[in-house]
């Protein structure tokens, strides 16, 4: 019934805390049970979220500054998170920019009806007096519910502001947003400058990092090629700064054809494997109508595939060990099986955390398709406990974060 007994809450926490999970060690248990020594049952959800708050007490060795920061391992998901189009979808920034907006503005519901109230976009929901105002997104999911009408929700946002659209009065704000992506010389922005900023400051700061790009789709040459042109000193808003070597600090480019930096993720029967060397997958693109959509499929056609490293366990291991270097790698992730599974975090974008406070490391992914309520498209795996299930949303405040593309473009 999602209730525990003090008793019962004390095994888990002196359980969780054997198995270093990062959050406490045994030390605490009893620090931590004294707000919850009065009650005879406890909510569990009630209980996470109090951890989760910063509300627990931690030992000293927990809150002591580490003598130098941590190593961080940044996923970044590609469309609409640092790429404001969409090739594999066939998407232009309009369509795009026409999602992000219908997102991002805010109105009432009336019958079957959604009455726009924002004069400006706001990635935040804004207050008001009544009923809590929505956007066009969240109305077209209650409208058209359900994986099988999401093409239908995604014609509808695709086209919000155009004449005699649900957003049509939000065109010039569309209008604006697409200038931001159009160089001076009137080339089209690929990659985000928020993105390239980010960077900029990580060097700046000294920090060890590693970048891995993560995609259902085709796009990782795309990014490839804006980022080593950033990397070799050539973007036009950062002209002469560099991250390709020749400082004797990281190379930070993208080599598609490095032999362990690029491939995509393919699953079988639940089982974990990374294919190395293509990004072509069953199901996908030219292979779009093969019937075997295994791993055998591998074999069949003749693809650039460098190797292959089978089983969840093994992929665990290589990821784990690329990620604590400082390179950049880019995998495509299995979007037919997000889809057999209803497109929910169960299905989605393999992601590898430790929440252990003495690997001197930290786990990121953004995504801009990420849910509040449910991660929806990552899908953590502990690095300890790779077997079970994890509770997502608790990572939401420390691991992985909703990617703002309105935010981004600005």
């Amino acid at each position: 019934d999602g209730t525990m007994t003090p008793a019962t809450l004390r095994e888990l926490l002196k359980s969780l805390s054997e198995q270093n999970v990062g959050l406490w060690d045994a030390t605490d248990v009893d620090n931590i049970l004294e707000s919850w020594a009065n009650k005879s049952s406890i909510d569990f959800d009630d209980f996470l979220s109090w951890v989760y708050d910063g509300s627990a007490m931690l030992s000293p060795r927990d809150v002591e500054p580490l003598s130098e920061p941590r190593h961080l391992t940044i996923n970044f998901d590609v469309n609409k998170t640092i790429v404001m189009r969409d090739k594999t979808a066939n998407k232009s920034v309009e369509v795009v920019i026409n999602e992000v907006l219908a997102e991002t503005s805010w109105g009432r519901v009336e019958g079957d009806r959604w009455i726009i109230e924002s004069t400006k976009p706001s990635s935040f929901r804004p207050e008001s007096e009544g009923e809590e105002l929505v956007s066009y997104a969240e109305f077209l999911e209650k409208q058209m519910p359900g994986s099988d009408r999401r093409k239908e929700r995604q014609k509808y946002k695709g086209a919000f502001t155009s004449p005699g659209s649900a957003g049509e009065s939000m065109a010039h704000q569309h209008k604006n947003l697409c200038k931001q992506l159009i160089y001076p010389d009137g080339s089209p922005v690929q990659v985000v400058h928020a993105f390239f900023r980010l960077l900029v400051e990580l060097k700046r700061s000294k920090r060890s990092f590693s970048l891995i790009f993560r995609s259902f789709g085709e796009d990782l040459e795309l990014v490839a090629s804006e980022l080593n042109n950033f990397c070799e000193g050539n973007h036009p808003l950062f002209p002469g700064f560099r991250m390709d070597g020749s400082d004797g600090e990281p190379d930070y480019r993208f080599d598609i054809t490095h032999p362990e930096r690029f491939g995509n993720f393919h699953i079988e029967q639940e089982e974990l494997y990374l294919v190395l060397g293509t990004i072509e997958q069953p199901g996908e693109g030219r292979f779009k109508d093969v019937t075997d959509r295994s791993l055998s499929f591998y074999e069949k056609h003749e693809l650039p595939v460098k190797r292959i490293i089978s089983g969840t366990s093994a992929v665990v291991d290589f990821i784990w060990e690329l990620s604590s270097q400082c390179i950049t790698a880019g995998f495509r992730d299995n979007f037919q099986f997000w889809k057999m599974k209803g497109n929910t975090q169960e299905g989605g974008k393999f992601f590898l955390f430790d929440a252990s406070k003495n690997t001197k490391r930290h786990e990121i992914f953004f995504d801009d398709n990420v849910h509040f309520k449910d991660l929806k498209i990552v899908r953590p795996y502990h690095r300890m406990r790779q077997r079970r299930s994890w509770w997502g949303l608790p990572l939401l405040r420390t691991h992985v974060c909703r990617a703002d593309a309105l935010t981004a473009i600005n």
